[in-house]
């Protein structure tokens, strides 16, 4: 007993002593490059549950610390420490950056992000070293060619957006664009208004398992935008600039004034007295070289040492070639992204503006300029046409304008303020740090006015309508619109670790509403002169479209080497019927991690080696039109009755579908990711099969069945099946030189299997005539013509055509399917590196294998009945592809017009320099570059260019320039 007694007596004595050793410790953990504090870090006595984080400034406090404890300072992105305590008071601390950290590849997926080693969609990732290079005035220049199964199809027009497909599309009357997600934001506005300098990356995605959770917008694919943040680092100055010189690449190959003078002498010789003295090309008259400037300045920094922040402003001016196009864009944009309560609530706060000016050239000047007569002035003192020569017939202009009074007396101007923005408040609850509330909350705004002024006395301003006092009216015309786009999003996400499985649970809410307005006032020359143009002035307000879901995604990883991720969403709109409002999108995706397998865990031949499958369904909503289900009354200035001299508008019921449902698309892919030669070389591919049912289509009526002719219904299906291949390798890293390449290719093919009218004619090109088609087990818009029939020596023969059905004549029934405007396979493939250190270079090829053209250009102007116009007693010049016909009459249906238009692109070469080692320092950094953009095309096709828009129908396009260009980059 008195054992007991005297253990406690010296428990009792040595307790306070033992007490009084434990410790405080305090300090500040900073960055060892720019030495800023780092908020957040994780400070905790190693083998124990004690420890804390640093505040703001970076500061921490640390208790009941004992002689001999090893203290881990740990933060995200940086390399671990572990410090052993001796009775130090304070402890500051550098962390350096974790290289192995730094390589972890994020990539963004709906509603949040994924090491892309764990991804089990198909999503491809593009980040700035895989940005093409050279003078990329817009964002979409950025991604042209860069990434497997994404085709860009961008106009030489200044200022336009791009065409954009992710495996082809998904629809025949339907919008086939991607969904655009800027920073969470899904936008409408396109991003030609987007300052290309304020993008990070994109992150493609583009099986249905990946934008099942986008539901209703995903059928045609998603591409996530993320846009550069702030830094904690100290401040940092970025300056860009790069001017061009815009040339052009080609023309359109016609007859000069000599060789039109022979050709008038001999086939319409009653003519030849209109030929006129002069020598004019009339392409070099409406296409001159022009400049285009961008500079673009960014800072960013810790703003108040808090507030990881970013500040950008940008101005570009980008002169077309064609004469009086212009494209004007200043853009701002910020960001702002803080952290507080020991980094529990982190604040993302992103604000986008842009203004851009557009002078809209007469693109139909291009058509004229290539069949105005050559022997003509430009000029005519004595035209009453504003002093330009234009052809006269009977005291009235007739036939083709000309191109130079098209360009130079209409002004077409508009301007445009947009904004989008949004707020990112991600929330880990203290109690419960596993779960975190997520809200992301969006605007867009756009307001945009415009004008058309044509000149009285030009021959575009001339109107023969005899109830009016003069034909000299010209016309002045307004417009504006307003768009505004809004979205909320709330999310919960609940991620945890039980043993070898990671549990990640989330469940969201979206609402999106969705409103438009616009006006146009008609011609207001013609006001109050009694031909009723004032009924044209409107307003028209769309009704708007609302979409609201509910979606929720599960991902599972077992011993980090099976992946298992599902995803559902139910979406509801007012786009379609309220029987069919609401509709359901499921998706799953497995992967299977095989180089974690102790088969290969050891490999020196696998760096990585990872199978994917997956299956989805998405929907489409995106019909064009608002309420198409409703019943509805329309009035417009056609409709009107008159009272004496009074003409009253009236209002006409319009046709509706009370059964109109989503379109549907099953998507089904498998794909494997590979890796060798320690991750430097990287491929993926991907085989993929997806069918779209219940296809919006716009079908004849029935009689007394509704109250149009044509309406849109649910008929028909669509398939599309390919294989995707894309590669990353960094061939050579050596210290004076390095070599990377990217290449990828893809094969795609897409298939009608069912639709309302089969043959459905489709790509009208005058008088009638039709040379497209849907048609069932084609693709869309294949095309349907007459099989020429040739001479010995390989010249067509004008109206003699294969009798294919061998019935003695010649008709409709004869037409056979021959090709078709979408490629078979598409490739993109850049090298880019450094050699004597300094130096850094880069070249991006395209190519595009398989489509066809419908050669319009030739069809409707290399024919004699338009080279000697007896219509209007003009004459015209034309392709000097009549030489080759000698073709009398228009023969637009004929399949000598279906060329092969597969080419090769060389898009940009660039050549830099680094002034780096001049300044012997990290803070400041220079870069001088030039390069030539557009720079050769290697294709059998003879128009201007084989990469045309209108499904592959080749009339007159605004020529894309050769730029040759000059930069700088500047960061200190």
């Amino acid at each position: 007993m008195k054992t007991i007694y005297k253990k406690l007596l010296f428990l009792l004595l040595f307790l306070p002593l033992s007490v009084l050793a434990q410790a405080t410790l305090e300090g500040t953990v900073v960055d060892s490059k720019s030495n800023q504090p780092i908020p957040g870090v994780n400070v905790v006595i190693q083998g124990s549950a004690s420890g804390t984080q640093t505040d703001f400034d970076g500061k921490y406090k640390l208790q009941k610390i004992n002689k001999g404890d090893k203290i881990v300072f740990t933060f995200i992105g940086y390399t671990s420490q572990t410090i052993t305590f001796n009775n130090q008071q304070t402890l500051n601390v550098s962390l350096a950056d974790d290289a192995n950290e730094l390589k972890e590849v994020v990539v963004q997926v709906g509603y949040g992000t994924v090491k892309k080693k764990d991804a089990t969609g198909a999503v491809a990732l593009i980040t700035a070293k895989d940005f093409n290079k050279g003078a990329i005035l817009n964002v979409d220049g950025l991604l042209n060619g860069r990434a497997a199964g994404v085709v860009v199809t961008s106009s030489g027009t200044p200022g336009s957006d791009p065409v954009i497909r992710i495996r082809g599309g998904s629809s025949l009357l339907a919008n086939n664009s991607p969904l655009i997600v800027v920073d969470g934001l899904p936008i409408d506005g396109g991003l030609s208004a987007i300052n290309p300098n304020d993008i990070e990356s994109f992150s493609i995605l583009k099986d249905a398992s990946a934008t099942a959770i986008y539901g209703n917008r995903g059928s045609n694919g998603v591409i996530l935008i993320t846009t550069k943040k702030g830094s904690k680092k100290d401040i940092q100055v970025s300056f860009n600039t790069f001017s061009t010189l815009n040339t052009l690449a080609r023309k359109v190959d016609v007859y000069n004034a000599d060789e039109f003078r022979a050709l008038i002498t001999e086939k319409a010789p009653l003519k030849a007295n209109l030929l006129g003295t002069s020598n004019t090309d009339w392409q070099d008259e409406i296409f001159s070289n022009s400049f285009t400037t961008d500079v673009n300045m960014s800072v960013l920094g810790n703003l108040f040492k808090t507030v990881p922040s970013r500040l950008t402003i940008g101005n570009t001016d980008n002169r077309g070639i064609l004469d009086t196009s212009n494209f004007k864009r200043s853009t701002a944009s910020i960001s702002l992204n803080p952290s507080f309560f020991d980094n529990h609530l982190k604040v993302n706060l992103t604000g986008n503006y842009s203004y851009t000016f557009r002078q809209n050239a007469n693109e139909g000047a291009i058509g004229s300029a290539i069949s105005y007569d050559p022997t003509q002035s430009v000029y005519d003192p004595t035209s009453i046409y504003a002093g330009y020569t234009e052809w006269i017939v009977g005291g009235q202009p007739r036939g083709t304008s000309n191109p130079v009074s098209l360009l130079k007396e209409t002004r077409n101007v508009g301007n445009q303020f947009r904004f989008f923005g949004n707020i990112n408040i991600d929330y880990k609850f203290h109690f419960l740090p596993e779960l975190r509330a997520i809200v992301n909350a969006g605007m867009e705004k756009q307001d945009g006015d415009g004008s058309v002024t044509v000149n009285p006395f030009s021959r575009s301003g001339f109107n023969n309508n005899p109830n009016l006092p003069t034909t000299q009216i010209g016309s002045y015309s307004e417009s504006w619109f307003h768009n505004k786009n809004e979205n909320l999003n709330a999310q919960l996400n609940y991620t945890k670790a039980f043993g070898k499985l990671n549990f990640d649970l989330l469940g969201g809410y979206e609402y999106t509403q969705k409103d438009y307005q616009n006006y146009y006032s008609g011609n207001r020359n013609l006001f109050g002169l009694g031909v009723n143009e004032e009924v044209r002035e409107d307003i028209y307000t769309d009704p708007g479209n609302n979409l609201q879901a509910f979606f929720g995604r599960l991902n599972l990883g077992y011993n980090d080497k099976y992946l298992l991720t599902v995803n559902f969403r139910r979406d509801g709109s007012t786009r379609v019927s309220p029987v069919n409002k609401w509709a359901n999108f499921p998706g799953v995706a497995f992967a299977w991690k095989m180089k974690e397998e102790s088969f290969l865990k050891d490999s020196k031949t696998f760096s990585d080696l990872k199978l994917r499958l997956s299956y989805g369904e998405t929907g489409q909503q995106d019909l064009g039109q608002s309420i198409a289900w409703i019943k509805k009354y329309s009035t417009s200035g056609n409709n009107y009755y008159q009272f004496g001299n009074e003409f009253v508008v009236i209002s006409k019921p319009d046709g509706y579908n009370a059964n109109l449902k989503w379109e549907r698309k099953k998507n089904y892919n498998a794909g494997l990711d590979v890796a060798f030669i320690d991750n430097r070389l990287k491929a993926s591919i991907d085989a993929y099969f997806s069918e779209t049912i219940d296809l919006f289509a716009n079908t004849k009526l029935g009689a007394l069945q509704n109250l149009a002719v044509y309406g849109p219904t649910n008929i028909g299906s669509l398939e599309t099946r390919g294989i995707d291949f894309s590669m990353n390798f960094d061939a050579v890293q050596k210290g004076n030189f390095t070599l990377g390449l990217n290449y990828n290719v893809t094969y795609n093919k897409i298939e009608i299997t069912d639709i309302a009218t089969n043959n459905d004619p489709q790509g009208g090109v005058g008088l009638g005539a039709f040379i497209q088609t849907h048609t069932i087990g084609l693709s869309p818009f294949s095309y349907r013509v007459y099989e020429q029939v040739y001479t010995a020596d390989g010249k067509p023969m004008e109206g003699v055509f294969v009798d294919r059905n061998m019935d003695g004549k010649i008709d409709s029934s004869d037409q056979y399917n021959y090709k078709k405007p979408q490629a078979d396979v598409t490739m993109g493939l850049m090298f880019s590196g450094t050699f004597y250190k300094n130096w850094d270079y880069a070249m991006a090829w395209r190519a595009s294998i398989g489509n066809y053209v419908y050669d319009d250009v030739n069809a409707s102007r290399a024919f004699l009945g338009t080279i000697n116009d007896t219509f209007n007693q003009t004459i015209n010049n034309s392709p000097v592809d009549y030489s080759t016909t000698s073709f009398i009459a228009a023969s637009k249906q004929s399949d000598y017009y279906i060329k092969d238009a597969s080419f090769l692109k060389l898009d940009n070469i660039t050549l830099g320099y680094n002034f780096k080692s001049v300044f012997n320092t990290d803070k400041f950094s220079l870069r001088l570059y030039g390069g030539v953009q557009n720079v050769l095309t290697i294709t059998d096709y003879k128009g201007i260019d084989p990469e045309v828009f209108n499904n592959g129908i080749d009339g007159t396009i605004f020529p894309r320039a050769r730029m040759y260009l000059l930069g700088l980059n500047a960061n200190f």
